[in-house]
């Protein structure tokens, strides 16, 4: 069946994305989920549920683990027990749980720049933060050299890896992957792999690599995915690790019991579903988004001093320049639109712009952006 992606009017939502700059005359393009209606597999669920009148507590059901176990053989060639499913109520706050677990007191490895919650983690659960540069413009991403010195401390218990990356977009291939795996294995340090935007890869013939396929990798990993932001149901709060090693996995399930909320039973209902009968609208969102980061870097490529360079993943642009710090950010206002700071990830001279949402809506923002570049195209300091 044909699938539409038009903005949705999100007025009287409560949505953060719009509440927190809905006195200012901008366009909300920052927070990470879509302004575009969930597949209808997802609504039909969650209005089913909602017809029932009790919400009380619920608990994952073979049904649901099974959904789990055919995506990511289905997504990714990847065989998983439904035991080694750990159910939580979020990304964030699982990787706090995972510092809190193994690492605390330790160093810990992250990408930089990389989304705030990620890189105030490691501080806010009593480790220290060891930040690995990437570079959009690094073939490697990173420097392998400056990763392996960092992994060889011996304080450096836990790597948070976020693949594919955000803000950038980059995603690590299998190789690439397989390399980090080795060195995470020979250096005793935990991979914990944040991979919620793992079925947002816009590129044909482009497939996702689990960081716990690796056989290197897989008894000393964790894999954090979600449906949230590929069917945009991110206010559900409903997660997943997936943890091969059991001893990880009890002692995980420990440090978060009666501490670590149950996931909402609704997302356990729209994760199902969205697993179990969602896979051709994601086929036709993905090239819905496709097309809209390509629109994006058309118009980006003309306006002096931007860069951006189309990556393979998310449905957000990371908008480097050679600016000066903080002018970009200052000038995407000026121009109506409200991106996130560049300075919250850890590179104030850029900013990350949500581009998931509705053709027309894209094509406004651009307009505003390319006009009021181009009229003040001569009052940027370098």
């Amino acid at each position: 069946m044909p699938f539409t992606f038009d903005t949705i009017d999100r007025s009287d939502t409560h949505a953060i994305k719009h509440e927190l700059y809905r006195s200012q005359p901008v366009l909300p393009m920052w927070v990470a989920d879509m302004d575009l209606a969930s597949p209808p597999c997802v609504i039909d669920a969650l209005q089913s549920r909602a017809a029932h009148p009790v919400y009380g507590y619920s608990h994952p059901w073979p049904g649901l683990n099974q959904a789990v176990v055919n995506w990511c053989q289905r997504q990714y060639d990847w065989a998983i027990d439904p035991s080694w499913i750990v159910w939580l109520p979020g990304v964030v706050p699982s990787f706090n749980l995972v510092i809190d677990t193994f690492a605390r007191g330790g160093r810990v490895l992250v990408q930089e720049p990389n989304y705030p919650p990620l890189r105030k983690a490691a501080e806010l659960r009593g480790a220290t933060a060891v930040k690995l540069p990437v570079s959009t413009r690094s073939p490697a991403g990173w420097d392998w050299t400056a990763l392996e010195q960092a992994l060889a401390d011996p304080d450096c218990h836990l790597m948070i890896l976020c693949n594919p990356m955000n803000p950038q977009g980059l995603m690590l291939d299998q190789h690439a992957l397989q390399r980090l795996a080795e060195l995470c294995r020979e250096h005793q340090v935990m991979l914990c792999s944040d991979e919620i935007h793992c079925d947002l890869i816009l590129e044909p013939g482009v497939r996702h690599c689990p960081a716990g396929s690796l056989p290197d990798i897989a008894d000393q990993s964790i894999t954090l995915m979600a449906a949230s932001k590929t069917f945009n149901v991110a206010g559900l709060g409903c997660s997943f690790a997936i943890i091969p090693n059991g001893d990880l996995r009890r002692k995980l399930e420990g440090e978060g019991q009666d501490l670590m909320p149950h996931p909402n039973f609704m997302g356990l209902v729209a994760t199902e579903a969205a697993f179990s009968e969602g896979h051709d609208w994601l086929l036709a969102l993905r090239a819905h988004l496709k097309a809209n980061r390509d629109r994006v870097a058309s118009v980006i490529g003309e306006l002096d001093g931007l860069n951006y360079a189309p990556a393979p993943a998310t449905f957000l642009a990371w908008i480097e320049s050679d600016l000066a710090p903080g002018e970009a950010m200052t000038r995407f206002k000026e121009a109506g639109i409200m991106p996130s700071d560049g300075n919250d990830f850890g590179d104030p001279r850029s900013v990350r712009l949500n581009f998931g949402t509705g053709r027309d809506t894209l094509d406004l923002a651009l307009d505003r952006l390319d006009t009021h570049w181009r009229q003040n195209r001569h009052s940027s300091s370098r």
